[in-house]
């Protein structure tokens, strides 16, 4: 074969690899949700469709709550209350809440911690934020009060003084679905933190 059929070949083949993996991963993945993965990756009702799904919902039983979740650098994007506020969302206590965790970049982690003093049970959960692959992370929270979210695997600096220690995000545990209601309305509780603020709103 002649060596500028040869190169033709290659690029021919780089050209279908490319097209092949933007109609496998539309707008919607690298903006961090795909409607579409609803029926690929999550359970309808008690149903489960995925393996490593199965591992991790265990004995819990649907419906589910469901956030997405998308690491960057520097932020955490919880659809759907992504459009309202940045590193923040809200989920209700004693409902099993399906978190769905990628990166758009490189490795993080999602980790949970409780951040009100006033716990007395110890909380550390996390999943893997990868690239191109979905992790998940089913958790029942037990109280209500603000969980801490912070990354627990190392994802780099940037020259405008960000890294990974600004990659951190707060969960509200609530039973009161009027609070519920109006924070994804727009109007965040005391306490919630978000490094590219100078303060919390109230609500």
């Amino acid at each position: 074969m002649k060596r500028g059929t040869v190169i033709a070949l290659f690029f021919v083949l780089c050209i279908v690899a490319i097209i092949s993996l933007e109609t496998q991963y539309s707008t919607y993945d690298y903006l961090g949700f795909n409607p579409n993965f609803v029926s690929d990756h999550i359970p309808s009702g008690e149903g489960v469709v995925h393996a490593e799904f199965t591992n991790a919902i265990g004995s819990y039983k649907g419906p589910y709550v469901i956030i997405y979740v998308t690491g960057q650098q520097w932020h955490w994007d919880f659809y759907p209350h992504d459009k309202v506020y940045t590193n923040f969302t809200v989920v209700p206590v004693g409902e099993p809440v399906v978190f769905v965790i990628h990166s758009v970049d490189v490795f993080h982690e999602f980790f949970i911690q409780a951040a009100t003093s006033n716990f007395t049970i110890p909380l550390s959960v996390g999943a893997e934020a990868v690239p191109g692959y979905y992790s998940y992370l089913v958790y029942v929270f037990p109280q209500p009060g603000l969980y801490h979210v912070a990354c627990a695997e190392y994802c780099g600096t940037a020259a405008t003084g960000l890294g990974h220690s600004w990659l951190v995000g707060t969960i509200l545990a609530t039973s009161n679905a009027t609070l519920a209601s109006q924070i994804t309305g727009g109007v965040m509780p005391q306490g919630t933190w978000d490094p590219y603020v100078n303060s919390s709103s109230t609500g």
